[in-house]
């Protein structure tokens, strides 16, 4: 045989070779996905590795500066420090009550980290000026996208893509952060609008929300002036028809954590936190909240808004102003928020946190896409009315492609509703979900109000014993004592007509693996498989999970649900390791 021939045989050989073993990853790769239930590629998104701090929070040991509260004004000290601090050190404050007068503003790149949630404490005084207690904030700077330069796309911009082209040469480098959006279509299936029962949001993106759709990227390389890599692949099927667009976000502040402390704002809260909060991650990158503690709040604990791959884990939040649930006017509209998500929001992670005494916990408004909310502990908030509140509520347009996974909401709702707008295409895996008999109006697990659309609803424990209604949809009912399950399409969570219902909500929602205290079964949809994956986002048991049983929620565990975990405690399902901090360097 000639050499030839012998290197064609070769070659021949090794790609019917190739071609086998192709074959058989292929034919392995489907027998394990075949063997538990995953959902649809149409209506997820690939959560697992792709949210949070990358690599998670580090553990950073280098002290640049130790201090221990003066018994006055503590701000200017706090402040310099911080301002002083090299990147990747720890600014360490000592056990004690600082108290501040002024705002402070985090450095890029560094840490402040108290001696442990209620032994540190930062108390803003009476009086105080300024719009948050603590800013991840660029130079205090103020953060909008609404009027930033923007381009056009012209390719690349269908869900999965990693890939996408501009118009014209678009200046971004790697390591930038680009806000992609389009125009609202509220005749699209889902619709999308930042228009609901209480009118338009002027603030659920760009536009002054003509824009409320979108996902916030990072650009990892640029082959060419009209082309960018990203880190995440994108999350949605952008149309052309409605001029998709990228914007930079301008200055970001990156791999910045909070630590192991208390920020009490129950004397300093005021009307000018109205927009901002307790703690203000605006434009905050790979940054975190890790066993923080927020007392008081006019409005919100901590808002989080233009940011990506940020994680807030381990802390408490509670108490509006003040911090007596039976004034119930400070519980009212726009009071006592937990954590509230804003525009431009993507790939951050709140994760095993307590909330309770607020008015809703978990707020998402705008374009805030990708995002994991999972093994939070939800209790005991409170309405001026005899209203069930919110555990979680989609409240303006267009939250999507989110996940709601592990969480323990008592006595609470997951709503998702049309006050000032629409969104689609969330889900919610392995919950447990009931309602409260200290509330007689608005007693629905799940609520889904008109143009809620594509919602994923699987292996959640759903209700309780005096729950007497598996499912209000098209139909009257009386809203007083209506304890159900599901309710969908109506216009607002006052609505108990069926005039007017959309029963595309309805139409569009899977469920699958369910248990319910009405049926007292398990509702599967079709023959989809059965057999639940143990998570969406995490390949193993968490490491600060401890030994709880994993997983801890689902119709297919025993018990369904662990116990309420105890209240008061932060970190309800596990614990992490606290940022012992070792012996003070010689840096001063």
């Amino acid at each position: 045989m000639k050499p030839q021939e012998i290197k064609d045989r070769e070659n021949g050989l090794g790609a019917l070779l190739s071609a086998l073993l192709f074959f058989m990853a292929i034919s392995c790769v489907t027998s394990v996905a075949g063997a538990t239930y995953g959902l649809p590629a149409e209506r997820s998104v690939p959560w697992r590795g792709k949210v949070g701090v990358k690599g998670d929070i580090p553990a950073r040991t280098s002290i640049f500066r130790t201090l221990a509260p003066s018994g006055g004004d503590d701000a200017a000290a706090i402040q310099t420090a911080v301002k002083a601090c090299p990147p990747g050190s720890v600014v360490k404050l000592k056990a004690g009550t600082f108290r501040i007068s002024r705002p402070i503003t985090m450095k890029a790149g560094m840490t402040l980290r108290g001696s442990g949630m209620g032994a540190t404490i930062l108390q803003g005084v009476s009086g105080m000026k300024g719009s948050y207690l603590i800013g991840f904030r660029d130079g205090g700077a103020s953060f909008d996208l609404s009027n930033a330069p923007h381009i056009n796309l012209a390719g690349g911009f269908f869900k999965g893509s990693s890939t996408i082209r501009t118009s014209s040469p678009h200046g971004w480098v790697a390591g930038d952060h680009v806000a992609i959006d389009q125009l609202n279509d509220g005749s699209a299936d889902p619709p999308v609008s930042s228009s609901g029962t209480s009118g338009s949001c002027t603030w659920c993106g760009r536009g002054r929300g003509a824009r409320s759709l979108g996902q916030t990227v990072k650009i990892v390389g640029i082959p060419s002036a009209k082309t960018a890599i990203l880190e995440i692949p994108l999350y949605w099927n952008f149309d052309a028809k409605l001029t998709p667009q990228g914007t930079k976000v301008i200055g970001v502040v990156p791999d910045t954590g909070l630590e192991e402390l208390t920020l009490d704002n129950t004397l300093s809260g005021n009307s000018a936190q109205a927009d901002d909060g307790t703690v203000l991650m605006s434009a905050a990158v790979n940054s975190w909240l890790l066993g923080v503690e927020v007392v008081g709040s006019y409005k919100n604990m901590v808002r989080v808004y233009g940011g990506y791959r940020n994680t807030i884990r381990g802390c408490k939040f509670h108490e509006g102003i003040p911090a007596r649930p039976t004034d119930g006017a400070q519980y009212d509209t726009n009071r006592a928020y937990g954590v509230n998500m804003s525009q431009w929001l993507s790939a951050c992670l709140i994760e095993n946190n307590e909330f309770y005494h607020l008015a809703m916990s978990v707020i998402l408004d705008g374009p805030v896409s990708g995002n994991v909310i999972a093994y939070n502990y939800f209790h005991d908030n409170f309405n001026p009315v005899s209203w069930q509140q919110d555990a979680i509520a989609h409240h303006g347009g267009h939250p999507m492609m989110n996940l709601y996974e592990g969480n323990y909401a008592a006595g609470l709702s997951i709503s998702a509703d049309n006050i000032w707008g629409t969104s689609s295409h969330n889900t919610l895996f392995r919950n447990r979900v009931f309602n409260s008999t200290a509330f007689t109006s608005r007693t629905w697990a799940i609520d889904l109000y008109q143009k809620a659309r594509y919602y994923n609803l699987v292996g959640n424990v759903l209700g309780d014993r005096h729950d007497t209604i598996y499912h209000l949809n098209n139909t009257d009912f009386s809203i007083s004592n209506a304890h159900a399950i599901y309710k969908t399409g109506y216009a607002d969570g006052g609505d108990s007509a069926s005039v007017g219902n959309d029963h595309q909500v309805s139409a569009t929602l899977l469920r699958h693996g369910n248990w319910d205290s009405v049926t007292n079964g398990v509702g599967w949809s079709g023959t989809d498989h059965r057999v639940l994956p143990g998570s969406l986002y995490l390949s193993r048991k968490p490491s600060w999970w401890g030994n709880l049983p994993w997983p801890a929620i689902g119709p297919d565990v025993s018990p369904m649900y662990p116990a309420a975990p105890p209240s008061g405690t932060g970190t309800p399902w596990g614990s992490y390791k606290p940022r012992l901090a070792p012996p003070v360097s010689s840096i001063r």
